[in-house]
């Protein structure tokens, strides 16, 4: 039967709509400093804020940075630090600037901040445009963002526009338990495992993908669309032992909510999804 305890939980993950006004006002003069002080041609958006799996509390605008592939120099730390430099003084709300691979990080006074990737043209494959964007221990990797975003909204629509929901349902994960993964990785994860499916149903289907999570060891990926190498899941090996870890502690937690609702123990229920999702999520009211 569906879990109406995660269905709340799930539709209560919406950010609110950013005011586009506020955005346009902040962009200009990022944009405009950036040209001016890189080689970038401007702005594009991108991630999860421009094609609707970004999560409430976490909703940054994301922004890549197309610059000429001749202008990469050899390490993307120095990318963006240049980056970082070229944002200093942009617009008079900026409180902070700070890199964390592969973005700098725009902080205003209030939201929405700003998170900026420096992506270097590579070329086109298959009609695919490809980037190179930072990636972990300071080495490049490519980048299809527009192709990738494309992938998300197509098998999304097909499975009843419920694949975002099922992404976000595991990010928050993500962000409740401070686990050091990719967001991105957990999306393309989420959106492989459903481009097989049938059909949606967020518990059993959340289960299965954390099974995948478990089953991967949180390794590098494979590119669904086949066109850029595997895709890193965490910085560090350290980090992706750490992840590991907490996913299969999620996933016993998951699989014991899942007897609980069906004993209709709604106490071991709730401390259970607690473990995976913080203590946000509802009381079941089965």
């Amino acid at each position: 039967m569906s879990d109406s305890a995660l269905d709340a939980f799930a539709a209560s993950l919406v950010p609110p709509a950013l005011d586009r006004t506020t955005v346009s006002e902040r962009r200009e003069p990022i944009e405009d400093a950036v040209k001016a002080k890189t080689t970038s041609v401007g702005l594009v958006e991108s991630g999860s804020w421009s094609h609707g799996t970004s999560l409430k509390g976490h909703s940054d605008v994301d922004y890549m940075s197309f610059i000429p592939g001749t202008s990469r120099p050899v390490l993307p730390s120095t990318a963006l630090s240049n980056l970082k430099q070229a944002l200093t003084g942009a617009h008079w709300s900026v409180t902070k600037l700070d890199i964390s691979s592969p973005t700098v990080k725009v902080t205003f006074y209030a939201p929405p901040h700003f998170e900026i990737v420096p992506a270097f043209y590579k070329g086109e494959q298959g009609g695919i445009v490809v980037f190179r964007i930072p990636g972990p221990n300071d080495e490049w990797i490519e980048s299809i963002p527009l192709a990738h975003n494309k992938y998300v909204s197509e098998v999304n629509d097909r499975l009843g526009k419920k694949v975002k929901t099922l992404v976000r349902l595991v990010k928050a994960w993500k962000y409740s338990q401070g686990v050091p993964v990719s967001s991105f990785y957990l999306e393309m994860r989420t959106v492989k495992y459903s481009s097989d499916e049938s059909a949606i149903i967020y518990d059993i289907d959340l289960r299965a993908v954390f099974r995948r999570l478990v089953a991967g060891e949180m390794r590098p990926m494979n590119d669904p669309l086949g066109v850029v190498p595997r895709i890193p899941a965490t910085s560090s090996e350290a980090n992706r032992t750490t992840a590991l870890r907490q996913a299969r502690e999620a996933l016993g937690h998951l699989e014991a909510a899942e007897a609980a609702q069906s004993a209709g123990n709604r106490s071991d229920y709730w401390s259970h999804m607690t473990s995976v999702f913080g203590y946000d999520y509802p009381y079941p009211g089965w």
